[in-house]
């Protein structure tokens, strides 16, 4: 009786429990499955493939509320079942994806244009990374077409480009939180002062340009720079952090300038804990840049005039040292302790940059600018408002200079830049795809770089750099569009407006002093596309307002500014991804197939492109 009681009460039980799952089965918004798995189990994670869209969720099936009660009653079981132990499982992990540690680029383009680039890098480490890159990229090409009867004003000869880079590097990791880095590079810049037509050239000098030799009007410059630096890499709060970099770079170049630069650029920072509550980091950055140049011409760059050339002549015999040689050394040193923090959902960056200017002032300056931005976001994140006061002083050193215009006058005049920005940002993030920022700035320069054609040179093809004090309103903004990684829209765009704080007479008044080669506007559009990881585009159109160059007397003896006419381009750059090792690219720049000046007297090319392919060696 006993077991047949047993027996009735789990048959009810069990009948009980078939009701309910057969109701569960008439319900056609609910599914059950169960699955029982036999086999001894073993974790596999396969390899799968990237996926490029972001799934979005469509709910197919209208949501039904269904309201319900229920009671909770509870019993306290007491079980006398001891389980035993599990062994630990055995866990495959997703096999390390294979890396590709070289890759070769090679291309040819119109105008004589190659391209090669070398890139080595070793493999996975936990501990250390090294490699070396070499790229070189260069044009041959000439602008206009000769004329054999008359010289032709739009005949400039040959146009050419030549970049020459070599970089070494390597990173290793010390213990658990030091890591030290090297790096040796070399760099050749070649151009030429071609800034003149075949007219321009007989009109002034009485000669044919195949009289003249290509070498007396050449730019050339050789860079050789070496860095060290180390840093630490724990993060943690309330722990002690440092970083230090010193680099050296030697630039040598043509008509016998040489100029040296040290650097040193390091911080130390603390994270800490405020009121218990806000977690903030401090920082105390220190820096020092020196500059030793030296320049003893024996020649400059064709078209010198006559009093020029006569100077180089008179050289001192017991030095051999010309009347315009110079030998000077200028320092910059500069501190910026400042703070960062959140505090009641407000993100603050608090400091300031105590500055000794040596660079422009034998003695030294003192200079102190503010560092200070405060950040607020609204409606959950979807404002963020930005205010900021920045300023900073930065050398317009020779090297410098010619990265700018490679078109400079040997041994010009060179300072250091003084500004202070003020400004107000404000970001939308409407969604993850769209991001809107605008900005405005107003700003306080003083010895702002810019150029001026050098009156010394004949042949008006020789810049001189011109320093300004100015105050500039710059207001702009871009907006982004990604969707996912197919796809990636951008529109940019900036207003200018310059005032110089110095005035110039003319007759009896006082004017405002011209200021050149600021445009008044420039704008950007482009659109970026990656089809499935095999096909990559994009597209851009880039434009800039006219550009004031030189004052011009009219007949009446009034002054006129002379503009460079507006510039628009339209450039395009794709590639087919055929494997991972290798791929096809095309670059096209100038699509318009405009001649537009980037400088006074120099038209660049209608059009360039350039055809190659990338590949990886394997081995």
């Amino acid at each position: 009786m006993k077991y047949a009681k047993i027996f009735s009460i789990i048959m009810a039980v069990a009948a009980l429990g078939a009701s309910q799952e057969l109701k569960a089965q008439s319900d056609s918004n609910v599914y059950n499955e169960r699955v029982v798995v036999t086999s001894r189990y073993k974790p596999v994670v396969d390899e799968s493939a990237k996926i490029n869209v972001a799934p979005t969720i469509t709910d197919t099936v209208s949501t039904i509320t269904r309201s319900f009660t229920y009671d909770i009653t509870t019993t306290r079981l007491t079980s006398l079942y001891e389980p035993s132990r599990i062994k630990a499982a055995r866990i495959i992990g997703e096999p390390a994806t294979r890396l590709y540690n070289n890759y070769v680029k090679l291309g040819m383009g119109n105008y004589w244009s190659p391209l090669a680039e070398l890139y080595f890098n070793s493999l996975r480490s936990s501990d250390k990374t090294f490699g070396v890159r070499a790229t070189h990229r260069s044009s041959w090409g000439t602008i206009g077409r000769a004329n054999d009867t008359v010289p032709s004003a739009t005949y400039y000869g040959q146009a050419p480009f030549f970049l020459t880079n070599i970089n070494a590097f390597g990173k290793l990791i010390t213990g658990k939180h030091l890591q030290l880095s090297a790096d040796l590079g070399y760099q050749n810049d070649f151009n030429r002062y071609y800034g003149f037509s075949d007219s321009t050239l007989f009109a002034v000098k009485g000669l044919l340009r195949d009289s003249i030799s290509k070498s007396s009007y050449v730019a050339s410059y050789n860079e050789f720079s070496l860095n060290f630096g180390l840093k630490t890499l724990n993060t943690d709060v309330n722990a002690l952090g440092y970083e230090a970099n010193i680099n050296v770079t030697d630039l040598a170049a043509s008509y016998s300038q040489n100029e040296l630069n040290f650097n040193f650029d390091g911080n130390i920072h603390y994270g800490f804990t405020l009121a218990q509550k806000y977690k903030g980091i401090a920082y105390l950055h220190l820096m020092y840049n020196g500059y030793l140049n030296n320049f003893n011409p024996i020649s400059l760059p064709f078209g010198c005039n006559s009093l020029l050339q006569e100077s180089l002549q008179n050289r001192d015999d017991s030095t051999g040292r010309s009347v315009l040689a110079e030998s000077r050394f200028r320092n910059l040193y500069k501190a910026n302790p400042y703070l960062d923090f959140i505090f009641s959902g407000f993100q603050i960056h608090a400091g300031a940059i105590v500055a000794v200017d040596a660079f422009n002032e034998a003695k030294g300056k003192v200079h102190v600018y503010p560092d200070a931005a405060v950040s607020k976001s609204f409606l959950n994140e979807l404002i963020v408002a930005t205010l900021a006061a920045e300023g900073d002083i930065d050398a317009n050193s020779w090297n410098h200079i010619r990265m700018i215009n490679p078109y400079i006058a040997p041994n010009s005049d060179v300072r250091a830049v003084s500004y202070y920005d003020f400004a107000a940002r404000v970001r939308f993030n409407f969604s993850k795809k769209m991001d809107l920022n605008l900005y405005g700035v107003f700003s306080s320069m003083d010895d702002d770089l810019s150029f001026r054609l050098d009156d010394r040179y004949e042949l008006n093809n020789v810049f001189t750099p011109v320093y300004d004090s100015l105050t500039r309103i710059k207001v702009g903004g871009n907006f982004a569009f990604v969707n996912d990684e197919m796809l990636k829209l951008e529109v940019k765009g900036n207003y200018y407006i310059y005032k110089n704080k110095v005035d110039q007479k003319l007759g009896d008044q006082w004017v405002e002093k011209p200021l050149y080669y600021r445009p008044q506007f420039d704008a950007g559009l482009s659109a970026t596309v990656n089809y499935q990881d095999k096909v990559f585009g994009r597209l851009e159109f880039q434009c800039m307002g006219r550009t004031p160059y030189a004052t011009a007397t009219a007949a009446d003896g009034g002054d006129s500014t002379l503009y460079l006419p507006l510039r628009y381009g339209v450039n395009l750059e794709v590639e087919y991804r055929h494997n991972k090792a290798l791929s096809f690219f095309l670059k096209a720049d100038n699509l318009l197939f405009q001649r537009y000046f980037y400088w006074q007297n120099y038209p660049s090319y209608r059009g360039l492109f350039l055809l190659g392919l990338t590949y990886t060696i394997p081995y």
